[in-house]
C-alpha cells in the first residue's frame, strides 16, 4: 500500500554533477530523495551541500527527506538492494531518474570493444537495471521513470566515440519502455540536454584526446551549441515529471532540426557537420 509520505525520487549519479543539481531541485519541490552513487565519500559531500544544517538528510535511515546509497548500478543484485531499502524507509517510491553515465571522445575508426562496453553498460544496463528493479513500486504510485539522454540520443555526430552509440540505445529503450509500462501506468520519459557547463570543464577538456582537434576534445565533441545551465535541465526534469511528457530537447529549438535531418538524411549530414566543425583546429 502507498503510505501518505511525501513523493519519493531515487537520483542516480546524484552526487555530483547534473544528478546533484536534479537531486536538488527535486529537494525544492517537496520530494524525499535517495541518491544514488558509487563513491561513499561524494556521497557524503553531496549530503552535506544539499543539508548542511542536518535537517533533512541522514544516510540511510528511514524518517529523513534526503538519504544516500552507495553501490555499482552495473550489479543488479546491488539495485535490488538499492530498491529494497528506498521501500523500506519511506515505503513508496514515485520517481526513478536514471542520471549515471559515461561520455567520451574520439573517432570510430579508433573505438575499441572494451570502450564501447563499457559506454554501452554505463548508459545502458544501468538504467535497465534501474527500471527493472523499480516497476513493481512505481506501479504501485503510477510513477515516472526519466532517463538522462542526450542530442547524441538523437543523432550521431563527430568525435564523440562510443557516446552516440550508447545514447541511442537509451533512447530506443525509453520508447519501448514507454510503450510497454503505459498500460501498468507508469511513465517514461527520455530528456536530452545539449552540452551541460561544468565547472572542472577547463581542466578536463585542456588537451586534444586521440590526435583530435582540442575544439573537439571539449563538451559536445566540438559542437557549436552553446553549453547549457545544469539548473535548466533540472527544470525541465522537473516539468516533465509533472506533465508526463514522453521526450524533451533542450535547446529546443533544436527538435526541429532533429526533424529537417531526420525527414532529410542529406541536410541533416550538412547540418551536423556545420554545427560540430571545430572553430579552431589548433587551440584549445
Amino acid at each position: 500500500m502507498v503510505s501518505d509520505r511525501p513523493p519519493v525520487a531515487i537520483v542516480t549519479g546524484g552526487s555530483a554533477g547534473l544528478g546533484f543539481v536534479i537531486a536538488r531541485k527535486l529537494l525544492d519541490a517537496g520530494y524525499s530523495v535517495v541518491i544514488v552513487g558509487r563513491d561513499s565519500e561524494r556521497l557524503d559531500d553531496a549530503m552535506a551541500q544539499l543539508d548542511p544544517k542536518e535537517v533533512l538528510s541522514h544516510a540511510g535511515e528511514a524518517g529523513h527527506r534526503l538519504t544516500s546509497f552507495s553501490c555499482d548500478l552495473t550489479d543488479e543484485n546491488a539495485v535490488e538492494r538499492l530498491v529494497t531499502d528506498t521501500l523500506k524507509n519511506y515505503d513508496r517510491l514515485d520517481v526513478l531518474v536514471n542520471c549515471v553515465g559515461a561520455s567520451d571522445r574520439g573517432l570510430i575508426e579508433n573505438l575499441g570493444a572494451d570502450r564501447a562496453d563499457f559506454l554501452f553498460r554505463q548508459n545502458v544496463i544501468t538504467a535497465l537495471h534501474c527500471s527493472q528493479k523499480s516497476l513493481e513500486a512505481l506501479e504501485a504510485t503510477g510513477g515516472v521513470i526519466v532517463n538522462i539522454g542526450s542530442l547524441a540520443s538523437k543523432v550521431g555526430a563527430r568525435y564523440i566515440g562510443a557516446y552516440a552509440i550508447a545514447k541511442h540505445a537509451l533512447a530506443g529503450m525509453t520508447q519501448q519502455l514507454r510503450l510497454e509500462l503505459k498500460p501498468r501506468g507508469i511513465h517514461v520519459c527520455l530528456v536530452n540536454p545539449g552540452p551541460i557547463r561544468r565547472e572542472d570543464a577547463g581542466q578536463r577538456y585542456q588537451e586534444a584526446i586521440d590526435g583530435l582537434p582540442a575544439q573537439a576534445a571539449r563538451p559536445g565533441g566540438g559542437t557549436r551549441v552553446k553549453g547549457l545551465p545544469p539548473e535548466r535541465v533540472a527544470d525541465a526534469v522537473l516539468s516533465a515529471i509533472q506533465s508526463r511528457k514522453p521526450d524533451v530537447v533542450l535547446p529546443s529549438y533544436l527538435r526541429l532540426l532533429i526533424m529537417l535531418g531526420h525527414a532529410s538524411p542529406r541536410l541533416g549530414d550538412w547540418l551536423l557537420l556545420k554545427f560540430t566543425s571545430p572553430k579552431d583546429n589548433s587551440s584549445a
